[in-house]
């Protein structure tokens, strides 16, 4: 989900006139409710382009990626592994996976589906946010309020992930100003058994961390994702969940550009990269 183009602020909306009123007049779980509320909004009236940088620390190795989107699905292009350009045979193989995706509509359309399924399950559980948990006010840092959270007993999760999310402690950060998530934190801090621990279970002190900002006027995109859960699934698996990204240097592209087009942004991106 990527929680992009805002849709004009109210600034008139009466608890944005200031932080004492904000804690005063609205309970906590209605802040967190409209601003849900707005980024679901502006996520489903979006439908801009971009382009930017993904470096994945964690699964190692370090690697660094090119996304850009394009009309009829998002290309990845590697870049570099462990901070080093890629060697000549790294190149060639990169280049033929690329020329496989832009010629074959299978593979696109396998692409899309699976980004359309993530996005989905992420705004199901970011839904899920005023009602899974209670939160109280913590801090305030100009126009930005923190807010603890802990499992609302009285909510009933419908899917695996939702169950997981649900047993979450944590705090999110809100900008009251422009009605948008700057940072979520959860930790784990009991653990998590499937079937009584029959099928599986997650270990306590797992955590994940999101952070957001604007990189242009009313465009919102996750800038920092961190995940650390371990478990057992189906009583033999051993599950390491371990993600660590940063992602970065957005610059907007038309809305109508082709892979084929997407994939000569890219490739000028790599050519600044040094040794490339």
């Amino acid at each position: 989900m990527r929680f992009l183009i805002l849709l004009p602020l109210l600034f008139s909306t009466p608890w944005l006139s200031g932080r004492a009123q904000t804690a005063q007049q609205i309970a906590p779980n209605e802040l967190v409710r409209q601003v849900v509320a707005h980024e679901l909004q502006a996520d489903a009236g979006d439908h801009s382009h971009w382009m930017y940088q993904v470096v994945t620390r964690v699964p190692p190795p370090e690697k660094s990626t090119t996304v850009v989107e394009a009309n009829n699905g998002d290309l990845t292009v590697l870049n570099a592994i462990d901070g080093r350009p890629l060697t000549p045979d790294q190149r060639s193989a990169e280049q033929r996976r690329i020329q496989r995706f832009i010629a074959d509509p299978n593979l696109q359309d396998k692409a899309r589906r699976a980004a359309a399924a993530d996005d989905k399950k992420t705004e199901q559980l970011f839904g899920m946010l005023p009602d899974a948990f209670l939160y109280t006010y913590k801090e305030w840092t100009g126009d930005t309020v923190k807010l603890e959270f802990h499992p609302n007993p009285a909510f009933s999760a419908h899917s695996s992930d939702a169950y997981v999310f649900h047993k979450m402690d944590g705090y999110l950060v809100v900008n009251t100003k422009e009605q948008r998530l700057v940072e979520i934190a959860g930790r784990l801090s009991n653990g998590v058994q499937f079937a009584g621990g029959l099928l599986g279970h997650l270990d306590p002190g797992g955590t994940f961390d999101v952070h957001r900002e604007a990189v242009a006027p009313g465009h919102w995109v996750v800038t920092r994702l961190q995940v650390n859960m371990n478990g057992k699934v189906l009583f033999f698996k051993t599950i390491a969940v371990q993600q660590d990204e940063i992602h970065c240097h957005f610059r907007r592209i038309p809305d109508e550009t082709t892979l084929a087009q997407a994939e000569k942004l890219a490739r000028e991106e790599s050519a600044k990269i040094p040794g490339q």
